[in-house]
This record gives structure tokens, C-alpha cells and sequence, in this order.
């Protein structure tokens, strides 16, 4: 309320509030926090073993990817914001292990098929898989995009790789081998540079885009489990829940600006960047908690309490 009151003394527009998503993954629920108030909004229940959750542009849908645990998942849930309320599940058969998640703008959702060794274009509304791009690489995990939304990258965890796909014709492009367990990965906004981790040597490695090859190796990352890059400011985002911390970098000199200590026991895992850059939130999986992060000073600035295991965040303007 402050801050619509500053805001219409000076004859601005204020931010629309934002609500935050996390998946919780041994509870099957997706949590959604009012993030100005720092409530808990709903509690609303998932398939089994939800790993990863997208929020579509226009602010209507939330759908969470359902991995599943000892059993393979194979459905997403989708969620109406409006309402707070789960409307329907998507069957992906024959595709099991969805996990990675993005809108695009269309849209359409991209989902990665780690059985299938596939990235899945599903339509939401209708609830239809509308194509299917094969990576032709074990254990396709994330998938990233760029802000023009013209090509997609996943992160393939067993083969060491990346694969490059052209949405509109959804086809794989080009694959590179990289390291050892790639799984965390995310494209600058510009979409010329790639960020991929190593779970294996605790490195991420920079890929620029029109070569198709390593410019850069940032090393001693521990775990870096994910990789996120903030809309605007030009950062990007390491966690390593091995040491308690995340990493803030610059992305165009590659320079470390910040480390985070999220607390001693927390492990911070997936993460999510705010609309305008300036703050991060980490899912905490030992704490069952979501910090909010200052991305310039580096300080945690509070925690949010959410469901078990705690992975996949999405951040959205309230409705």
C-alpha cells in the first residue's frame, strides 16, 4: 500500500504486486506467496513428485511438471491464477519424467521428456502435446529460451551435453558435448551466450551461440545445481547447495559480483529472478523456505516458509 501511495504522489505507475510459485516436491503441492505481503495465498495439490513450475505470460496459468518419485510421472497440473485452483491435468503418454518447464510466448508450453529424450511443445488450453523436437541425448533435464523465443537449449545430465532446437519447425539443430552432468543452464537474454553446469566438476561453462562453442570456464561452483539469468540487469544466478550459497555474475565480463550465504543447512536449489532484475528467490530444500535475495548488496532480506523440498520457482504479476 506504501508503495502505491508513493507512487501516485509521483505520478507513476506502481508495480503490479507479484506472486510467487514454488513446487514442493515430497509434499505434491505448489505453494503461490503473495511476495509484498509474504502470505501464503494457497496450497494446492500437484501429481506426484512436481519438479519444476512455469507461469505463462499473460499471468494466467501456472503448470507444474510431475516427475514423479520410485514411479515415473508422466502429467502436468495446471493451474488457474485467477482462482487459485487446480483445473485440469495434462496426460503426456507416452512421454514420462517431464521436467523442465517454459512459456513461450504463444503460449504453448515446452516441456523436457527425460524417457523420451525429447522436448514436448504442449498446448495448454486444449491439453495436447502439438510437437515433439527428439534431443537424441540420455537424460534431457532443463531447457532454456531466449527472449526472442526462436530456439530452445536443453541441459542432457547423462551425455555431458547441449542440444540446440529451432522451435518452429521443432527440430534439433546442433548437440555439443560440454562436461559431465550438465544440468543447470540458462541463456542470456540477448540469447548469445549459454550457461551450463557440471555437477561433476563444479564448473560452468560459457557457450557462445554463434560459434556453438566454450568461450569461458568459471570454476570452484561446487554444486551448481542451477543456473538462472535475470530479465534486465545483466546478471546471472549459480546455486550451489553444497556450501549453502549462490553465486551473482556479471554476464558480459563473467565476473563474480556477490556470493550468498542463504544459512547454514538451507541448500538452495531452483531459483527465479524478478521482473525488474533487482532481487532473487532460491528455493531452500533443507529449510523447506524460499529466500529473497538483493541481488546488488548480496543479503538474504527474508525467508518464506512453503512445502517439503522445495525446487521449482516461478515468479508472476498478480492478477
Amino acid at each position: 500500500m506504501i508503495g502505491f501511495f508513493l507512487a501516485s504522489l509521483l505520478g507513476l505507475a506502481p508495480a503490479a504486486p507479484e506472486l510467487l510459485l514454488v513446487a514442493n516436491k515430497a509434499d505434491n503441492t505448489v505453494t503461490v506467496i503473495d511476495v509484498e505481503s509474504g502470505a501464503s495465498l494457497a496450497t494446492l495439490p500437484t501429481g506426484a513428485g512436481p519438479h519444476e513450475v512455469a507461469v505463462s505470460a499473460d499471468g494466467r496459468w501456472a503448470v507444474t511438471t510431475d516427475y514423479g518419485a520410485q514411479v515415473p510421472g508422466g502429467t502436468l497440473t495446471v493451474i488457474d491464477l485467477a482462482s487459485r485452483s487446480v483445473v485440469r491435468t495434462i496426460d503426456l503418454s507416452p512421454h514420462r519424467r517431464p521436467h523442465g518447464a517454459v512459456f513461450l510466448p504463444n503460449g504453448r508450453l515446452l516441456v523436457t521428456s527425460e524417457t523420451s529424450q525429447a522436448l514436448l511443445q504442449v498446448d495448454v488450453a486444449r491439453g495436447v502435446v502439438t510437437g515433439t523436437a527428439p534431443t537424441n541425448a540420455r537424460g534431457s533435464h532443463l531447457v532454456a529460451v531466449p527472449a526472442d523465443a526462436r530456439r530452445a537449449y536443453t541441459a542432457n545430465i547423462f551425455d555431458g551435453s547441449i542440444t540446440e532446437i529451432d522451435l518452429e519447425s521443432m527440430t534439433a539443430t546442433r548437440t555439443l558435448v560440454v562436461s559431465q552432468q550438465t544440468e543447470g543452464v540458462a541463456v542470456t537474454p540477448d540469447g548469445r551466450q549459454v550457461w551450463l553446469g557440471s555437477n561433476a566438476l563444479g564448473t560452468v561453462t560459457v557457450i557462445d551461440v554463434a560459434a556453438w562453442a566454450p568461450i569461458d570456464t568459471l570454476a570452484d561452483l561446487g554444486l551448481p545445481y542451477r543456473v538462472n539469468a535475470a530479465p534486465v540487469g545483466g546478471l546471472m544466478i549459480v546455486s550451489n547447495p553444497r556450501a549453502d550459497s549462490a553465486y551473482v555474475f556479471d554476464a558480459a565480463t563473467r565476473t563474480r559480483r556477490a556470493a550468498v550465504f542463504t544459512g547454514a543447512g538451507t541448500q538452495p536449489v531452483g531459483g527465479v529472478v524478478s521482473r525488474d532484475g533487482r532481487r532473487a528467490y532460491l528455493a531452500l530444500q533443507g529449510t523447506n523456505q524460499v529466500a529473497q535475495v538483493d541481488l546488488q548488496s548480496g543479503a538474504v532480506l527474508r525467508y518464506f516458509s512453503v512445502g517439503a523440498r522445495p525446487d521449482g520457482v516461478a515468479i508472476t504479476a498478480s492478477r
